[in-house]
This record gives structure tokens, C-alpha cells and sequence, in this order.
């Protein structure tokens, strides 16, 4: 069983409400793997105040163990000011609270001695160097979120000579970075994400990394207008680079077949006939290339769909469901889930009822996987949604009304809007009912609920 967190009740510093806030004081990633992301990226012993809605994170101790690679970590934060025989002290206890929960064959030595750390950063990068991250690899990332911050700072119309200036170091992991910083501040409430939309609009503009993917969106854009294989076709051709033709051939699978490769020849032989050689000799080419990229695709594609069907095997036979599928959330995908309904189908049409029983039994423990790993935000807005309005669902707001502030409604209206967008409209619709509960509930009036 996971280590729960700790409630604790803290000011919020930001306007002195007391709130309480779940700690957590031990990070075992092999019982609970999402709490190493939350902690990479910032997120472990955070909280969002209900009563303003500003976030934060606390500076708090915890043990952190990763048994797998024998890792066992105590972060102290300096700001704490714990003297050194309480520090021993919180070692100890927290040293035998992991022990005790491991059996006597997995109490090694290794935890008998955690390594302290001070400063969370020290304490990420060494679990980052335990995972193979070099400090070369951590100076690169550090690099580039700095030039990612100095763009931001920048006035707007200073940006594009200095895009230009470090065209070189805008790469793909940039772009990555950049669309992360974006996802982030989606995620966390952001009023105003407009500013990162820009600069991602100015480096797109100006640097060649921006034409490259700027290139490749249009491409798929003007496939996905006209998605037949002579539009595929036109596309792949008219591709200047690799990247973009992979990713044609990825999104397009489906109609490479004979008369695809049919149409690619008739246009060969017109070139021939036409003597236009180097024309003909790069459609040979191309030919070649589009061939061996879908072999390619393919065979990853079967290697993807047996890890999940030996995903689903061990799943079938493990005893802790809820523990393994924890352990291999990464791999929790829709491919898993494709697999899994595959399983289930079958399973149903030859009345083998003790196999479809357990299929279902794995679904459901994926999908508690899956719902341990979003913000208690995502979480209740699921659950909201998951049971019947408007009995049910006014049950719920009750038991949460002290986070149902006026920016939480706000929250969910944007998700509202966002279902709606993406063609939900009867989640939406049912979201909408539910904001208006809870906007009588809490007297913030039918004004909060349209904001």
C-alpha cells in the first residue's frame, strides 16, 4: 500500500486563509511512480489555496526512495531551521517508516545510510543522474530555459534579432520546452497564456527550426483538407524534408497501399517518358524512402501492440492490480486500452465470463491509475461527471464546498468551453448544470456561473 499523505494546516501565504494541505512526507516511487514526475517538475507538496485560488508549493522534508535503483534521499530544507537532533530524529522515523513496510529480504543496506540533501535541485539531479541524465545534458536544459526566460522578459519587438542571433540553439527540444511552458500554464489556471502564444508565433516567424515545423503544419493541414492518396501523395512529394514526409507517411498509413504506390509509379514512367531524369531518379528515391519508413512504422507499431498485450498478461495474472498498474502508467495508453477492448470483445463473444470479469477488473484499476496521476482539480470535475445529476452531483459540491471558490467556478467554465469545442457538448452541457449547483450553493449567484 502507497504511503498516504500527511494533512497539514497552513497559512496560505498569500491571503492568510487557514487551509489544510495533504504532505507528503514519503516519495516511494515503486509504490506510487506519478510522485517522481510531480517532483521533477515541481509539483510534489503543492497546493492551490480554495479560498483565493493562488498556488504554491511547500518547502517540507521527505524521504525519497526508489528501490529499484537503490536510491534513498532525505530532503531538509535550510528554510525549516531544524536543529541537527531533530534532523536525526525525522531521519530515523522516517527511515523506519519505509523499513517497516518492505520485506525482510528488500531491507538493505543502502537505506540504513539516506543521502541528505538541502536544496531540492541538488536532490533532482541526482535522481536525475541516477536515471542516466548527465550534467552536461542538465547544463544544456538549463541553457535553454534560460534563453526561453530572456525571450519572454524581452519587449516584443526586440525578439526577432535575437531569434536570429540563436538560431543555431533553437532546436526541436526547444520547441519542446516552449510547448511545455504552455501546457503548464494551461494546467495550472493561467488567465493569460496570450504572451507565450506570441513568442511561439515570432520564433515560428523567424528562426529555422519555426519554418521547418511551420512547413510540416502545413503540410498536414493540406492533407487533412483533402485526405486521398493523391493528396498524401502531392504532399510527400512536395515535402522539402524528411521529418515531414515521416510524418505524412505516420498520419496517412492507411492509404499507402497498391494504388498509392501505383499512382507514385504512373508519375516515374511520365517522367521518363518526358526525359526528365533527375525528376524520375528522386521519385525512385522517394519511393524507396516511403517504402522503408513504413516498414519502419509498422514494425514499431506491432513491437508497441505486443508490450501492451504482455502489459495486459501480466496485468491478468498480478495480485496487487492497483500497484502494477501504477508501476506502468507510462505505458497506460490508448494502445493499451485498444488491446484491452480487443480482449474484451472476445472474451464476451465465447462466454468465457471469469476472463472477461478480470479484463474488467484491469480496466478499472488502469483507469485508477490514470486518475491518481491528474490534479485533484481534473479529479473532481471527473467525478462530477461521473455520477447523476442533479442529486448525486449536489452531494459531491457539498462535500467540497470549501473549494468551490469563484475562480474554481471560473476553472470550470473554461473546461466547459473546452469540452463544447472539442464536439462534448453533452459532457459540457451537464458541466454546465453542475456550475450552476454549485454557484447556489456557495450564494456566488448565477453571474459566476456564466463568467
Amino acid at each position: 500500500m502507497p504511503f498516504p499523505p500527511a494533512p497539514t494546516s497552513i497559512t496560505c501565504p498569500f491571503c492568510h486563509s487557514q487551509i489544510t494541505v495533504p504532505l507528503r512526507q514519503i516519495v516511494d516511487v515503486a509504490e506510487e511512480p506519478a510522485l517522481k514526475d510531480a517532483l521533477l517538475a515541481g509539483r510534489l507538496n503543492a497546493f492551490r489555496c480554495p479560498s483565493c485560488g493562488n498556488m504554491g508549493a511547500l518547502a517540507s522534508p521527505f524521504f525519497y526512495h526508489d528501490p529499484d535503483k537503490e536510491l534513498a534521499f532525505i530532503f531538509l530544507p535550510m528554510e525549516v531551521g531544524l536543529k541537527n537532533t531533530d534532523q536525526q530524529r525525522m531521519i530515523g522515523s522516517m527511515t523506519n517508516a519505509v523499513m517497516s513496510k518492505l520485506p525482510a529480504e528488500k531491507r538493505k543496506g543502502y537505506l540504513l545510510q539516506p543521502k541528505q540533501f538541502f536544496a531540492l535541485q541538488n536532490l533532482v539531479e541526482a535522481i536525475l543522474a541516477a536515471d542516466g541524465v548527465t550534467p552536461e545534458m542538465l547544463a544544456a536544459q538549463r541553457a535553454k530555459i534560460e534563453m526561453l526566460q530572456a525571450m519572454v522578459d524581452m519587449p516584443e519587438d526586440q525578439r526577432p534579432a535575437y531569434i536570429k542571433e540563436h538560431d543555431a540553439e533553437l532546436d526541436d527540444e526547444f520547441f519542446e520546452l516552449l510547448n511545455s511552458v504552455g501546457l503548464s500554464a494551461r494546467a495550472s489556471g493561467a488567465e493569460d497564456v496570450s504572451p507565450l502564444l506570441k513568442l511561439r508565433d515570432q520564433i515560428m516567424d523567424h528562426s529555422t527550426i519555426g519554418g521547418k515545423v511551420k512547413a510540416q503544419q502545413q503540410a498536414m493541414e493540406a492533407f487533412a483538407a483533402n485526405p486521398s492518396r493523391e493528396g498524401l501523395l502531392e504532399q510527400i512529394i512536395q515535402a522539402s524534408d524528411v521529418e515531414t514526409r515521416e510524418a505524412l507517411v505516420a498520419f496517412g498509413r492507411g492509404l499507402l497501399d497498391y494504388p498509392f504506390f501505383q499512382a507514385l509509379t504512373a508519375k516515374i514512367e511520365a517522367a521518363s517518358a518526358a526525359g526528365d531524369k533527375e525528376t524520375a531518379e528522386r521519385l525512385i528515391a522517394l519511393r524507396k524512402e516511403i517504402q522503408e519508413t513504413r516498414e519502419k512504422l509498422d514494425a514499431a507499431t506491432q513491437a508497441i501492440f505486443k508490450q501492451r498485450a504482455d502489459l495486459l498478461r501480466e496485468l491478468m495474472a498480478g495480485e496487487d492490480l492497483d500497484k502494477l498498474a501504477r508501476a506502468h502508467i507510462a505505458e497506460l495508453d490508448d494502445i493499451f486500452f485498444s488491446v484491452l477492448e480487443t480482449n474484451l470483445s472476445a472474451a464476451e463473444q465465447s462466454q468465457q465470463q471469469a476472463t472477461l470479469d478480470r479484463l474488467q477488473v484491469v480496466g478499472e484499476a488502469a483507469m485508477r491509475a490514470i486518475q491518481s496521476t491528474q490534479p485533484p482539480e481534473v479529479r473532481f470535475i471527473n467525478t462530477l461527471l461521473s455520477v447523476d445529476y442533479p442529486t448525486q452531483t449536489a452531494q459531491v459540491l457539498e462535500a467540497n464546498k470549501q473549494a468551490l471558490s469563484p475562480q474554481m467556478l471560473t476553472w470550470m467554465r473554461r473546461v466547459s468551453d473546452d469540452l463544447r469545442h472539442r464536439n462534448q457538448s453533452q459532457a459540457a452541457d451537464k458541466l454546465d448544470k453542475i456550475i450552476q449547483q454549485a454557484a447556489e450553493l456557495t450564494g456566488q449567484g448565477i453571474a459566476v456561473a456564466k463568467a
